[in-house]
């Protein structure tokens, strides 16, 4: 009987919290903060549905959102990321806790993803492992990148050992594609294919598209 009971207040647990996502989600204005996104791209190389599409994924456009290790904000930067864009820029009275701040987060978020996409240049798919160093950090990247993974994104991403970096460059350059309509008009180009395995993205598809000439 006791056994029951608490498989029941189990299941009216999970039923409140399915019921609380689906009441807040409608919530979310996703058009919020699009203006925003429009201005950090015309000064970078990247497209508005790109830097959309990292928001989301890193924050759901809480911009006071405190991830784990002290990510802040849209787009969960670190103290180091921010702190090249304030010294790049010349903001001698930056602090952290600006990054709290929707627009400063935004525009550092995408100095340092701009400057991630740079790095890769020479790679097949230079925004694949541009994310993957935004979410994992350099130094996983470069030993994903072991022999033929730095010249190959499928190998690369096979190599790949985390699988949660994986499913958040997949989720992000899904959700590019479907944000691309809130930027610009015309059919988006396709840029993962979604019956492939996960650990094999179309490598001659990704990231297609969602950089600005």
């Amino acid at each position: 009987m006791r056994s029951a009971l608490v498989l029941i207040g189990v299941f009216l647990v999970l039923g409140v919290g399915a019921l609380w996502v689906r009441l807040r989600v409608p919530m979310i204005d996703m058009g919020h903060y699009d203006d925003l996104f429009s201005e950090a791209a015309a000064s970078s190389v990247l497209h508005p549905a790109l830097i959309k599409a990292v928001a989301w994924q890193e924050s759901r456009f809480d911009a006071q959102a405190k991830g784990g290790v002290g990510e802040l904000g849209l787009m969960q930067l670190t103290d180091m990321a921010a702190f090249e864009w304030a010294d790049h820029y010349g903001y001698s009275d930056f602090r952290p806790a600006h990054l709290l701040d929707a627009r400063t987060n935004v525009l550092a978020g995408t100095f340092y993803l701009s400057k991630l996409v740079q790095r890769y240049l020479t790679q097949d798919r230079p925004l694949v492992y541009a994310l993957a160093d935004y979410n994992a950090g350099r130094k996983q990247v470069l030993v994903w990148m072991a022999e033929s993974g730095a010249t190959n994104s499928q190998v690369f991403l096979q190599q790949m050992d985390y699988p949660a970096t994986r499913e958040y460059i997949q989720h992000v350059l899904e959700y590019a594609e479907s944000f691309r309509h809130d930027f610009d008009s015309g059919p988006p180009a396709s840029s993962f294919d979604p019956e492939a395995d996960d650990a094999a993205l179309d490598s001659s598809q990704l990231s297609e598209g969602l950089t600005q000439p």
